[in-house]
């Protein structure tokens, strides 16, 4: 047992790593970093690319760990700062998809002349050196990535598909090389000198082609990551000890310095207002974006996007320490985090492969003692079983389906960006949905006014509300244009952070629009009937804005942001199939439980932070259920990216988007029983897959072994099994392509 003392020395850390092709690589690379010295715990994500290590930094360090997964044939990246860490993993794995891409086409280019040849009974002088030298091309330059993995791998005592592939291929080529090297010895025993190459070159391109679907399915890992850091401001505004203002790198900022963040930039580091008033937008922690009032004293977070007025910010804390750079960690924490539930194909392949190559030596072994004159019989066998149990079908079960469920749902709206997501949807029992243009339009209306509606004074107002970006001043303004108004000349307009704007009109009549502390800021008189409706909508979950000159209030909006059309149908249908909603937001409470009554929603958890948001994701998981997140907002990343399944609304930010395994491109909440269905039809067709292929391998290894030879006089040759092999992925392909006519409605 370690001692607490050994555990505070312990560091945990994430790592990039590329080269693996399946689980079992990954396998491989968890047993070496795991038996490095000084590491207590490795836990590889296949899916995420990603190493996860917690080590004694005072025994062993990221460098050497990273020479011991090269030494495996991997690259682990380690790298100054998570940025460049991913930036370089983006490098590779893009320069990786490139020179995949590149070995399918060849490998089929060489592969059907080479097939057609072999298969169609084509006999020409020289056919069979020809023949060699294709297959032999495809194997040098295609399939070098399964000779150098695959052997290493078997020698380190985890062989892995590609440990069969190269096996099987080798042992075709070879078999066949010698066959046409020395044909006289098989028909000297009456047997036919057959050729197996395209077997060796098949088997290869179906392989490749798998694992080309599977890396185009992951592409995208990481772009969250990266949208999250470019939040941060490259530059800063730092004063110096003789009140000069001086450009700087936001990296050379540190605690106890002062900055200067003028309208419209983002804040380069969490601090404290030590000078100025404005409104900052937070959205990025609270989901709304209605603009935080920030004065003296106040704390401001990195990332976060400054209003109409300049500021200034003594730093508190920069770099790894802002809570920007916490949620660039929690989301990579999550993202990097090891699944409890893996594909079952990579599980199985671990004790697959070994078996399949002890069968075909056992094979070997059994015809061999039976007799001399059955060496030759017992070679044809053990390359039989070594050639129809190459997992083409397995490989390709899973990940065929997947994409072509992923095309499906593209047609419908439903982006896909995580292959598991759609393994994984249809098994929820609770789904987290954000308000903010999740279940609401995320672009608030006016409904209804209260008062006089003047003509020039609403020009005023809408004069007034053109000034201001924030989404409740877009819906006066458009609602004033709706009234007739025409926007009149304004003068001496003055922002009030978080109230509203003052302004004068070319008379000298002072107008103003905003909130009641801006109608008491200025002076002006509510009347008892707009005093009532402006209470009445708050009450409503609504929200108030009031109009006036400088004596009193003459005008009140109610603006709502309102229901999508389609938010409480969805709802129902999620709770008709057993499915919990919650709704979990930052804004308001009142608000909340009027729009979750709206769409049907008992359970609502309001004024919630982005990491109150992640905890209660994380609660719900801990209790034993399969939670999906579905948000569109900055806020939202975090528990988007510990739910078990994340979706986000295309209308949403980019950083949820990214960060999101699914994306209802139509923003569209309808699209969610959409996709449980799709998840639903999906999983069986996986299943069906796996279960014709594992029945193929199990009727076909024993007859393939040549347990059919003494009762029937029936060999299945390696010609007829590299066939049989073909036809198995057919049959897995031709089933999963079933999936592009499901309906989902």
């Amino acid at each position: 047992m370690m001692s607490n003392t050994a555990k505070r020395k312990m560091k945990t850390a994430t790592y990039p790593v590329t080269g693996m092709m399946c689980a079992v690589c990954a396998s491989a690379v968890e047993k070496t970093v795991a038996e490095t010295p000084g590491v207590e715990e490795a836990a590889v994500n296949f899916a995420a690319s990603s190493v996860t290590v917690s080590y004694d930094p005072s025994q062993t360090s990221s460098e050497t760990i990273a020479k011991r997964v090269q030494s495996a044939g991997y690259e682990m990246i380690v790298a100054p700062t998570a940025e460049e860490a991913i930036r370089r993993q983006e490098e590779e794995e893009l320069a990786a998809y490139g020179r995949m891409r590149r070995k399918v086409v060849v490998a089929w280019a060489l592969t059907v002349p080479l097939a057609v040849i072999c298969m169609g009974g084509f006999h020409f002088q020289g056919a069979e050196w020809v023949m060699c030298v294709l297959a032999l091309a495809v194997m040098s330059y295609c399939g070098s990535v399964f000779y150098a993995k695959g052997f290493r791998n078997m020698w380190r005592g985890v062989p892995s598909m590609e440990s069969l592939v190269a096996v099987s291929t080798v042992v075709s080529f070879l078999f066949s090389l010698f066959n046409t090297l020395f044909p006289e010895y098989w028909k000297g025993r009456s047997l036919s000198a057959d050729l197996y190459y395209e077997g060796a070159a098949m088997i290869i391109a179906f392989v490749l082609t798998g694992k080309l679907m599977e890396l185009r399915a992951r592409h995208s890992t990481g772009n969250a990551l990266r949208a999250l850091m470019s939040l941060r401001p490259d530059e800063a505004h730092r004063l110096s000890a003789d009140g000069a203002l001086e450009d700087v790198s936001a990296d050379s900022l540190s605690a106890g310095d002062a900055i200067v963040v003028r309208p419209g930039e983002r804040v380069p580091a969490d601090g404290v207002v030590s000078a100025g008033r404005t409104a900052v937008d937070e959205s990025m922690l609270s989901g709304e974006s209605a603009g935080v009032e920030k004065n003296v004293g106040d704390k401001v977070s990195a990332g976060t996007l400054n209003g109409l007025g300049t500021i200034e910010v003594s730093v508190s804390s920069v770099g790894a320490d802002t809570e920007l750079a916490r949620i660039i960690r929690s989301v990579r924490e999550a993202q990097g985090s090891k699944a409890p539930v893996q594909k079952l194909v990579d599980r199985i392949s671990r004790v697959f492969v070994p078996a399949v190559i002890t069968l075909s030596v056992i094979t070997f072994a059994v015809w061999a003692v039976s007799g001399a004159g059955n060496v030759p019989l017992g070679v044809m066998a053990a390359v039989s079983v070594l050639v129809i149990a190459c997992p083409c079908a397995l490989g390709l079960a899973t990940p065929t389906a997947i994409m072509v469920g992923i095309g499906r749902g593209a047609r419908s709206g439903i982006l896909v960006k995580d292959a598991s997501a759609l393994e994984h949807i249809s098994k929820i029992d609770t789904i987290c949905l954000d308000k903010t243009g999740t279940l609401t339009e995320g672009r608030p209306k006016v409904i209804l006014e209260k008062g006089a509606k003047n003509i020039d004074e609403l020009g005023a107002f809408l004069s007034l509300e053109t000034k201001s970006e924030h989404p409740l001043a877009q819906a006066v303004a458009a609602r004033c244009r709706e009234l007739g108004a025409v926007a009149v000349p304004i003068h001496d307009f003055v922002y009030h952070p978080g109230m509203g704007i003052v302004g004068k009109s070319e008379s000298g009549i002072v107008y103003w629009v905003g909130t009641e502390s801006l109608a008491k800021l200025v002076g002006a008189e509510i009347p008892d009937e707009i005093g009532t409706f402006v209470a009445d909508s708050v009450s409503e979950g609504a929200g108030a804005v009031l109009a006036g000159n400088g004596e009193k209030a003459v005008l009140a909006f109610k603006v709502v942001d309102e229901l999508r059309h389609d938010a409480r149908k969805a709802i129902e249908e999620l709770k008709h199939i057993g499915i919990r909603p919650v709704l979990l937001t930052g804004d308001k409470r009142a608000t909340a439980e009027h729009v979750a009554s709206l769409a049907g929603i008992e359970q609502v958890v309001a004024e919630v932070r982005p990491e109150g948001k992640a905890a209660v994701v994380e609660a719900l998981k801990k209790d034993g259920h399969k939670v999906a997140m579905v948000g569109d907002g900055i806020n939202d990343s975090e528990a988007l990216a510990l739910a078990d399944v994340s979706v986000a609304m295309g209308t949403g930010s980019e950083i949820a988007i990214e960060t999101a395994q699914l994306t209802l491109s139509k923003a569209d909440i309808s699209g969610l029983p959409r996709a449980l269905r799709l998840s639903a039809a999906t999983r069986r067709v996986i299943k069906e897959n796996l279960f014709w292929a594992f029945i193929y391998n199990v009727v076909g290894m024993p007859i393939a072994a040549g347990v059919l030879y003494p009762f029937f006089g029936f060999m299945l040759n390696p010609m007829m099994a590299s066939a049989a092999m073909a036809l198995s992925s057919v049959c897995v392909v031709g089933n999963s392509l079933r999936l592009r006519k499901m309906k989902l409605r």
